[in-house]
């Protein structure tokens, strides 16, 4: 049986062991008891848990750090741990974040890439006249789209996505297919794709936000960024 490719973020493994491979490079680059500093293995860290089965309760109120810990069930073995904007925390596995994703994981990937242009070019219009741009969460002076993450509020973009599957038939509803090179699934039927793209366009809401601001930001099952959330 040929070895099926995982996509964590933007990063497109061939087969599985492989991605288990960087997951254990980020792991064991730092002692145990330190705090995940590298962007990098940040930006890693969160893309790899929107794969996680129980992303919801995972991140509960959001995302303000990772660190690396002695596993409490195998202290010989460390882990990787969430700690939350409300202090909480919380330890999750890296290889169930490596099982085969969900439909529903598959459809919300396939609408994020679906309005990915839309999305960049609000990032890049919002810097384009010059202006000073500031993080629309901490204040913080942004310089440039290079420094920024587009974030979707009010609704988020999960609420967004599942409330228009729900009203047109649900996750199965959804063919999706993949072709060699492209970055995760795709709308099957292009009408099906043109339909959510021109709905998106009306009750999406967006903001930049920095990049540190969007560790924050994350909240229940947000699949997240390649330039957003």
């Amino acid at each position: 049986m040929a070895a099926k490719p995982i996509l964590i973020g933007e990063q497109l493994f061939s087969k599985k062991s492989d991605a288990l491979q960087a997951c254990r490079d980020v792991l064991y680059h730092y002692p145990a008891g330190a705090r995940v500093h590298d962007p990098t293995h940040e930006r890693f860290l969160i893309d790899l848990l929107q794969l996680h089965p129980d992303t919801e309760r995972k991140v509960g109120s959001g995302i303000d750090h990772f660190e690396i810990r002695a596993n409490p069930l195998y202290p010989n073995q460390v882990s990787f741990f969430i700690v939350r904007t409300d202090g909480s925390e919380t330890e999750f596995s890296f290889t169930k974040c490596l099982t085969p994703p969900t439909q529903r994981h598959l459809v919300l990937n396939a609408m994020r890439q679906a309005v990915g242009p839309q999305v960049i070019a609000f990032l890049h219009a919002t810097f384009r006249d010059g202006d000073e741009v500031r993080c629309a969460v901490t204040g913080a002076i942004l310089n440039g789209p290079d420094g920024a993450h587009v974030d979707h509020y009010d609704p988020e973009f999960l609420v967004l996505a599942t409330d228009y599957v729900l009203a047109h038939g649900g996750w199965d509803a959804f063919e999706l297919f993949s072709t060699d090179g492209a970055v995760g699934p795709s709308f099957a039927d292009v009408k099906q794709a043109e339909a959510w793209v021109d709905h998106h366009r009306m009750p999406a809401s967006l903001r930049v936000v920095s990049i540190r601001a969007n560790l924050s930001l994350l909240r229940r099952g947000r699949i997240r960024p390649r330039m957003e959330e």
